[in-house]
Formats: structure tokens, sequence, C-alpha cells
């Protein structure tokens, strides 16, 4: 046989479009947008992903109820306001009063911990701000109430006593100097008595009494003031604001919590979307993978496998399905239309790239096209996991139609070097048919291109290849190596199709490739003759001008 020859176009050493060098990823605004709206979905869910975080943190550590007081705690004018208001917000954090709130309201929690619910903010100088946190806003209201209840009679208790003190003190100074007072007087009456030989001294007895009952009366002063000091102080310290329930406190926060979750997952989600667009090399947009096999991508659909009958019963699945059968109907037609013209004769290979178990219904889809028209259809499953002949019958509908016989490989796909390594793929409807490995219409190849293979083994088959690549699905650097083997076998790459493409692609798959020109029939010999085109021509393909027949390998 002739080998396939072509020449290597001359590319400079620093030439971005020459053979083997990667693809540039252009980074934009557009091109981030895309990405976005291409996993849009994804960006959703871990929005929702977010919230439901968020919710469940809500349930498993619920927010506290809290309730609100607010007191004017009086103290001495004449004492600096700072010092007794610290002295006053240490007493309300006290064990002391905690207990004997706990005591009071019959709970069964450590001081510690109910001060751990307690917060106190100075407002001023003798206004202060208690809230209090407890399971329940009622729970919160009755046990703030309490605390405030204890609070004021312990503070009123310890400024008595306090108060006490110093009176007492001064009581007992006040009995001193009135004892010594009372001598006083005393030692005047006798000094009167002994006349006057001892004026100088009852003057001095005088004066002595005198200064002695001013400080019995400036100490009696005293203690009367200290007295209505200590009662105004304990009574003008009150409750101000009685304990309520903060409610709307609660309802802003959890509204937060649940906005920061789905902020949170929002952000993660776009993020994670972005990094993996900028990073990943996998082929998504037309251009790119023409760029990357070098010939023309015509042909881009959505999803084309068929939905399972079980999801069917929703009016939404079967207008899924309606939609994937147009899209599966038009790659179907376009792998027809590279069959020779005239009576669509001839054989053609569809290649996969790590997409068998969706191409095999475009490839069906065809078979049972061209089986309606009369033509006679041999399918020949080269893939590694095979199914071509599930999809065909799951397609069939009309029994009338002859049903297209698929062949098998009895060992490895890409060892089978001619119908001798075949076998039928035996069905409920052809049980006990002998299907024949002769001549057909039309012949059929699904095969996959393993880099660690190659292609050789196609061309025991077909002549002509079209390949399908699924965006998103394999890098830049497989979907290159699928196309050097191809052409490293001599075979005639025809053009590929795309598959799941996105609607936010606006590239085209034909600019600056020629897609090659149509196949005729020559007449008296039934063979097929290519018209070359301007990409041929470029990259020289040549088909080889005497392929092996169907029954021999390449070799």
């Amino acid at each position: 046989m002739t080998p396939a020859t072509w020449e290597t176009p001359q590319f400079e050493d620093d030439d971005p479009s020459a053979p083997g060098r990667p693809l540039p990823t252009l980074v934009s605004l557009h091109f981030l947008r895309s990405a976005l709206r291409r996993r849009r979905v994804a960006c959703v869910l871990s929005a929702l992903l977010g919230l439901l975080v968020s919710g469940a943190f809500l349930l498993a550590f619920p927010l506290p109820n809290d309730a609100n007081a607010l007191l004017t705690l009086t103290s001495d004018s004449q004492v600096d306001p700072s010092a007794p208001l610290a002295t006053d917000v240490r007493l309300l954090t006290s064990r002391t009063v905690a207990a004997q709130t706990i005591e009071t309201l019959g709970l069964t929690m450590k001081p510690e911990d109910f001060v751990s619910s307690l917060t106190v903010e100075p407002v001023s100088s003798s206004l202060v701000s208690i809230t209090l946190s407890a399971p329940t806003h009622a729970e919160a209201v009755r046990r703030l109430e309490t605390l405030t209840s204890v609070y004021l009679a312990f503070r009123a208790e310890e400024l008595t006593a306090q108060s006490r003190i110093l009176i007492d003190g001064m009581n007992q100074h006040i009995a001193e100097l009135q004892v010594e007072s009372d001598e006083l007087k005393q030692r005047i009456t006798q000094l009167s008595a002994a006349g006057s030989s001892s004026q100088t001294e009852l003057s001095e007895a005088i004066s002595a009494r005198t200064r002695v009952d001013a400080q019995i009366e400036t100490l009696q002063d005293a203690v009367q003031d200290a007295t209505l000091k200590s009662a105004s102080v304990t009574s003008s310290s009150r409750v101000i604001d009685a304990a309520a329930a903060e409610e709307g406190g609660i309802k802003r926060r959890i509204a937060l919590i649940l906005a920061s979750g789905l902020i949170a997952g929002t952000a993660i989600g776009c993020g994670i979307v972005v990094f993996l667009a900028i990073t990943s090399d996998r082929l998504r947009r037309r251009y790119d993978v023409a760029a990357a096999l070098e010939v023309p991508v015509p042909v881009s659909v959505g999803r084309i496998a068929p939905l399972p009958r079980r999801w069917l019963w929703l009016p939404q699945m079967r207008k899924l399905d309606a939609r994937r059968a147009e899209e599966r109907q038009r790659l179907a037609h376009a792998i027809e239309m590279e069959l020779p013209l005239r009576a669509r004769w001839g054989r053609l290979a569809v290649a996969c790239v790590d997409n068998a178990d969706e191409v095999r219904f475009a490839v069906a889809a065809a078979a049972v096209d061209l089986a309606a028209r009369g033509s006679s259809v041999l399918l020949i499953d080269l893939t590694e996991h095979g199914g071509l002949d599930a999809a065909v019958g799951q397609l069939m509908t009309d029994e009338t139609v002859d049903r297209p016989t698929v062949l098998r490989p009895t060992g490895v796909p890409s060892l089978a070097g001619g119908p001798a390594d075949l076998h039928p793929v035996v069905h409920e409807d052809a049980a006990g048919d002998d299907p024949s490995h002769g001549a057909t219409d039309v012949r059929l190849v699904l095969a996959d291109v393993d880099a660690s293979v190659g292609a050789d083994h196609l061309r025991a088959w077909t002549e002509r290849l079209v390949i399908v690549v699924t965006a998103g699905l394999s890098s830049a650097e497989r979907v290159r190596t699928t196309a050097d083997l191809v052409r490293a076998a001599g075979l005639d790459l025809r053009f590929a199709a795309l598959l799941r493409a996105n609607s936010t692609d606006e590239s085209s798959g034909m600019a600056g490739l020629d897609r090659p020109g149509p196949i005729h029939l020559r007449e008296g010999d039934g063979r097929a003759a290519a018209t070359g085109s301007k990409q041929d021509q470029k990259l020289g393909r040549l088909a080889p001008s005497n392929p092996p027949a169907p029954g021999r390998s390449s070799g």
C-alpha cells in the first residue's frame, strides 16, 4: 500500500500557531462571564448549600433569647462617679448575686454559667444597661426581673452596712465626748463653789466644755447627714426600664447569619468555577476544537443521549427528550451527508474522543435513518464497552424497517483486522439470523481512538473519518493527539462535531479552515473520489491511492 504523506508547513520558532504549542487562553470579562453562565447551576447550588449550612448552624447553635433592662444607680455626689459605677458593675457580675438569683429562681445551673449569660454595659455615670440571655424570651425576662430585684436589695444592704459602720463609729465618739462634757461640767461646778481663788481654772474648764459640746453637735449633724444620704442613695437606685424581650434583635441576627451563608456560598461557588475555568485545559469552544484538530467544526449540538423511559411520564422530561432527539438527528444528518453522493453508498468511521457512550446514539440514529430509506446498513462497533446494538434497538420505532446489522470484535477492538475477527451482536429480533459480512450499501464504523494504540486499525474498515468531541471533556493535548494519530494512519479527516456545546459559545468553527469537497461516485466502478479542498492542499493530506480491501488489514 502507499503510505500517506503530507508536507509540513514551515513555522518560525516563536510562531504561536505552530503545531504542538498549547492553545492560548484569553482571560477576559467575557471569558469569565461565559464560565459563570455555563456553570450557573453549580453557582446556584453552592449558594443554596451556603444557605443550608447557615440554617444548620442556627439549628445546632440556636441564638439566645435576650432580655434587656436599664438601672439607675446613684452614689455620693462628693465622690468621683466612675469609682462607684465600677463597683456596681462588679457587684452585678459577682458570684454572690448570681447564687442568690439562682436560688430565688430555683435553677440548677452554676453561678459561673449564669454570669456568662449576662452583659453589663455602663451607659453613663449613673445608668447601667443589663442584657441577659436565656432559652426563651419569657425565661429571659423572668431571670432578669429576679436579678435586678436581688441586686438592688443586695446593693442597698451593702450601702446600709457601710453607712451603719460609719454612723456607729460617730455615735461611739459622741458618747465618749459626752462623758468628757459631763466631767467638765462637774469640775466647773466645783470651781464655782471654790470662789475667786480658782477663776483661771474655771475659765479654762468652761472653754473646754464649750469645745467638747461643739464637737458633739458636729458629730450629731454628721450622723444625721450620713443617715439621710444612705436612705437617699438606696431609695433613688431603681429600675428605669423594666425587663423586656429583645425580639427585633434576634430576627435581625438570624437574617444576617442566613444572608452571610448565602453570600459565602455564592462567593465560594463562583470562585471555584472561575478558578477551574482559568486553570483547565479542556476544550469548550468551537474555535479551540477546530484549532486543535485543524479541521472545521461545522456541527455543534447539545446532549443527544435519550432519557430513560421511566422519566418520560413528566411533561418537562418529554420536552427535554424531544429536544435531545432533534439534536441527535442533526448530528446523524451530518454523518449521513459525509457519505458519497448519489446513493449515499460507502464507508465512514466516526471516531470518539472519550465520549463513545453518547456518540453511539448519533451513529445509531444515522443507521436507522438510512435503513428507513431502503439502504442495507452494517455497523461495526470498535468501542471498548460496546452498546451500539442497544442504541439501535432503542431508536428503532418502525418494525417494517430492516434492522441494521451490528458487528463486534471477538477480542480487543484495536486488534480486529478484518471481517473474520467480527461476530454479530445477537438481539431478539434477529435471533437465528445469519448476518452476512458481504457487500452492504453503507458501512458505519464507531471507534475509540487510543493514544497508546493509534488509528492504523481503522484503515481496514474505511478511508474517511469524522471526529466527535464533547465540550469540556477532553484536554487540548488529547484532541490534538487524536487528530495526529488519524492523519498518521493515512485517513481522510473530513470534519469534527462538538457535543454539549454551550449557548455562550459565540466562536466559529470554520474560521481559516475549508471543509473538504464532496465525494462523488465514479462512473462504472462504484468507487468514491474526493474533491480536494484548500485545507487538504495546505496540510498536504493525501488519501491512499490503493486503499485496503474490506477484509484486509493495513498491516
